[in-house]
Formats: C-alpha cells, sequence, structure tokens
C-alpha cells in the first residue's frame, strides 16, 4: 500500500512535468500575437544605452559621450603578436590601420595646415564642407605606385559621377536629380588661389562629401571606404587627369605619337574587319 506523502509527491511530480512541457511546448518558435516570455528579465532589459537616445545621467542630456582629450585610437582590432610576427603580410593591413590612426600630422590626415584657426575648430565655412586653410598641395609622396592606385580608386568609387575623364559626365550625371557632378577641368578646381583648386580641397570632400548653401547633401563622403592614403591617391590621379586634358600635341614626342597612330591603325583595321566595312 502507497502512503499518502508518497501519492502526494508523485501528483507534484506529475504536474511539474506537465508544467514543463507546457513551457517547451511554448518555446518552439511558432507564430504567435502574445508577448515573448521572459525567463531571465534581468539580460532582456539589462540597463544599456543606445545610440542617439537622451538621458538624465549626464549634464548635456547625451547618451553618446565625445571622446575623451587626449585619447588616441591604438588599432581597430586587437592583433595577436605572435600572429603579427609569424604572418607579417596578414598583418600589415592592420598595421597600416594602427599608424594611420595614431597620426599628429594634420596636413597628411586632415588635408588642413598646422596654422588652423586658434580655437582648434575643424575648417568649415557656413556654406558647408569648405575648408579654411587647406594644404594647396598633396603632402605625401607622389610615386608612380601612388598614381597607379590613384587611378584604380577613382574608376571604382568616383568615375561612375565624374566620368573616367573627369568632366562630370559619369552614368550618374543624366540621371542626377541635383547639381551636376563636378567637372575636373573647370578652371576652379585648378586655381591654387582659391581653396577650391587646391588639393586639400579634394582631399576633404573626398572623404567628407559636399554640402550645399542650404544643408544639402551634393555628394556623399567615402571615407569609410578610402584610407588616407587612397584618398591622396585619388588627387594625384584627378591632376593627371587635369593635365592630359590641357595637354597639347607639341607635348608628346615624336616616338610618343608614332605609337599612338600605330595603335590608331591597329583599332580600325580590326574595327573594319569586325563590320564588314574593308579597309579604313
Amino acid at each position: 500500500m502507497i502512503k499518502s506523502t508518497t501519492k502526494t509527491g508523485l501528483v507534484l511530480a506529475a504536474a511539474g512535468t506537465l508544467g514543463v512541457a507546457g513551457l517547451l511546448a511554448g518555446c518552439r518558435g511558432d507564430p504567435s500575437d502574445q508577448p515573448p516570455r521572459q525567463f531571465f528579465p534581468d539580460m532582456d532589459d539589462s540597463p544599456k544605452w543606445k545610440p542617439q537616445v537622451p538621458t538624465e545621467f549626464f549634464a548635456d542630456g547625451r547618451a553618446m559621450r565625445p571622446t575623451v582629450p587626449g585619447a588616441v585610437a591604438f588599432a581597430r582590432v586587437n592583433m595577436d603578436r605572435d600572429a603579427w610576427l609569424t604572418n607579417p603580410e596578414w598583418a600589415a593591413v592592420f598595421v597600416a590601420q594602427r599608424d594611420e590612426l595614431r597620426r599628429e600630422e594634420w596636413r597628411i590626415y586632415e588635408g588642413v595646415r598646422e596654422d588652423r584657426l586658434e580655437d582648434g575648430s575643424r575648417q568649415y565655412t557656413p556654406e558647408g564642407i569648405k575648408v579654411i586653410e587647406v594644404v594647396d598641395r598633396i603632402p605625401v609622396p607622389v610615386t608612380p605606385a601612388l598614381l597607379l592606385r590613384g587611378e584604380e580608386r577613382f574608376n571604382i568609387f568616383c568615375a561612375v559621377c565624374h566620368g573616367y575623364e573627369g568632366d562630370g559626365n559619369g552614368t550618374v550625371a543624366p540621371v542626377w536629380a541635383g547639381a551636376r557632378p563636378a567637372n575636373f577641368h573647370d578652371a576652379v578646381f585648378s586655381d591654387r588661389s582659391t581653396n577650391r583648386g587646391k588639393d586639400g580641397h579634394l582631399f576633404h570632400v573626398a572623404r567628407e562629401g559636399l554640402y550645399g548653401p542650404d544643408g544639402s547633401q551634393r555628394m556623399p563622403g567615402y571615407k569609410h571606404g578610402l584610407s588616407v592614403e587612397d584618398s591622396w591617391a585619388i588627387v594625384a590621379h584627378i591632376r593627371v587627369l587635369q593635365a592630359a586634358w590641357d595637354g597639347r600635341l607639341e607635348d608628346v614626342t615624336d616616338a610618343g605619337r608614332r605609337e599612338r597612330l600605330a595603335r590608331e591603325r591597329e583599332d580600325a583595321v580590326r574595327k573594319a574587319g569586325e563590320t564588314g566595312g574593308g579597309t579604313p
């Protein structure tokens, strides 16, 4: 004969089992209009601050805090020292990013002169992104490798709007609803007596974008995809495009002219053969 206490224990155990089964049945992920069950509410509702939200904790009411004065970012990723030493080619890109973050050279990193405004503010005018006292010329060595990199980056990030020749006739230009993309062959972009004609301005716009007097965005910034070196490389390529655009026949050597004519003749013969047009 089973004692009453044992019977009570069995009943409670069965009820507990059914209760757990019911809970598990409700956790199968079936669609429901009911709010989700919170088994650990302290983890779901842990105190935290999300971007762009207000808070009364700080005097200025902002949850997002400004960078501590003097703080310098060391790296974007935690890099194991042994991995760095054993695979330097893999680590090179991260080392370059770290060096970029630690730079203190304003001319290179932001394209502005050392003697910027005394209050140390970023050099924007009320009209938008236009920078005061930008550097006149590229502050990094212009090498063949930099020029090739600039052509590649320009063709990826800039040519769709500004065209491969930098004349503002890219694919986007005919359907652009706002101001047409800039034509880098306009005199304003080569006149170094004004900010818009200086290398520092082109560098800054490539990274930060361009805004109109009314605050409307005319061009997005691309610093999310362009490093400092790539931005200067693009500036260098723009100067190459300008020099080629303004070039004269007299600037080309006799050997260069003959080579160009030979290539053009070969192209003409090939196209004529493809279309059945006979000898050009």
